[in-house]
């Protein structure tokens, strides 16, 4: 069996689940009217549909950059299967621009074609200097910054000529974890990113907006990782870099901030210490004139161990904990008045029964077969959205 078909199959069990549980707690009887007595057609009256939680949350999938289209629709098929409007894509400057002013826009053209296609909308991550654009560096892994502002505002300004007026939403993420070295070589330096990628980068959208008549986008910046330097080796906390950020001249260069909740082998509450970091974070921000912005989480998740066992050594979970603290996810991010939607990492494993956790994130196996966790996200995504005071949206 395909993996498309096996996907298919569990969205459509995940979706029965859904229904007979919804029948079930429903006991009340409908009377038929003479109108379906008789045959003749009953009146109908047009009902508003509720918007779900489907509506802020979204999905990473395995490299867009490296995919063709057949396996970009396939996976993009099962994303907005599942009820989720968001698709988070990391668009590499280094293979977009491998000499300056020369644009290869090939791949990023088809992502952008099948994600309209499949009526979704992006985050869209700029990341990865070139090396004429590093100082020369040696950037075959793909994970340095620039250290030329008027370049990446450049490289940021063509994408978002290009494919802001595409009929995709797309909102721009200025880096990934830009917190940690790796992938932000040579060092991590606050400083540095504000100046060379955060501001720039937003001026670049921006002019490409006003060029283009239509509404400047949202622009983040890039998605912290939570990190406590003591056993991180070259990081920065979230909060000390945030705070570099607006002493660098960074404030008017945002609409908000991703970061991402990952709690590794613990389950997401809010004494977590990832939490407790999120809640200085946005403090931080409404010091600064920021409390009406939103925090994104671009990625959260939990990686699973060999035959869905927890494998602590190596930063898994079993899948049973996977699925509960998917739901709790849910519970505690819609919670917080600053949320901003929820990106989950991600949706299939790389190799499955792999000790390396970075490939075992998936919602579904590496052979297309869903986790526990897969059905829950489905439900929640499906489930009605209600306000943080927990009024109907």
């Amino acid at each position: 069996m395909s993996f498309r078909k096996l996907v298919v199959l569990v969205l459509a069990l995940a979706l029965c689940s859904t229904l007979v549980a919804c029948s079930a707690g429903d006991s009340t009887a409908t009377e038929p009217t003479a109108a379906t007595q008789s045959g003749a057609a009953a009146p109908t009256t047009s009902v508003p549909v509720s918007p779900t939680y489907g509506q802020l949350t979204g999905m990473n999938t395995q490299e867009p950059y490296w995919s063709d289209r057949d396996t970009l629709t396939e996976m993009y098929d099962t994303v907005a299967a599942s009820g989720v409007k968001w698709v988070r894509v990391t668009l590499f400057w280094d293979l977009m621009e491998p000499a300056r002013g020369g644009y290869d826009f090939a791949q990023a053209d088809m992502i952008f074609d099948v994600i309209k296609q499949e009526g979704l909308s992006c985050v869209c991550v700029i990341r990865s200097a070139p090396s004429w654009a590093c100082g020369g560096a040696d950037t075959g892994e793909h994970n340095y910054m620039p250290t030329d502002a008027d370049a990446y505002g450049d490289i940021c300004y063509q994408i978002a000529k290009r494919y802001m007026d595409s009929g995709v939403d797309i909102v721009y993420e200025i880096g990934n974890e830009e917190n940690t070295q790796f992938f932000n070589m040579p060092a991590v330096d606050p400083a540095g990113y504000t100046k060379n990628m955060l501001i720039p980068g937003a001026a670049g959208i921006r002019r490409a907006a006003s060029e283009l008549g239509v509404a400047a986008p949202t622009v983040l910046v890039g998605g912290f990782a939570p990190v406590e330097p003591r056993y991180v080796p070259n990081s920065v906390t979230p909060l000390d870099f945030m705070t570099a950020i607006y002493a660098n001249g960074g404030a008017g260069s945002f609409d908000g901030v991703a970061y991402h909740p990952y709690t590794y082998c613990a389950a997401p509450t809010a004494d977590h210490w990832t939490f407790t970091e999120l809640q200085s974070l946005y403090e931080l921000m409404s010091q600064n004139g920021g409390g009406a912005q939103k925090i994104w989480a671009t990625e959260a998740g939990w990686a699973t161990g060999p035959d869905g066992t927890a494998d602590a050594d190596n930063g898994q979970v079993s899948e049973a904990d996977q699925a509960a603290f998917t739901g709790q996810l849910f519970d505690l991010w819609f919670s917080l008045p600053y949320a901003g939607p929820l990106l989950w990492y991600e949706l299939a494993d790389n190799a499955s029964n792999d000790t390396d956790r970075e490939n075992t994130f998936g919602l579904l196996r590496s052979d297309g077969t869903a986790k526990p966790a897969f059905a829950v996200f489905t439900a929640r995504a499906a489930a009605e959205l209600v306000t943080q005071e927990g009024a109907q949206q």
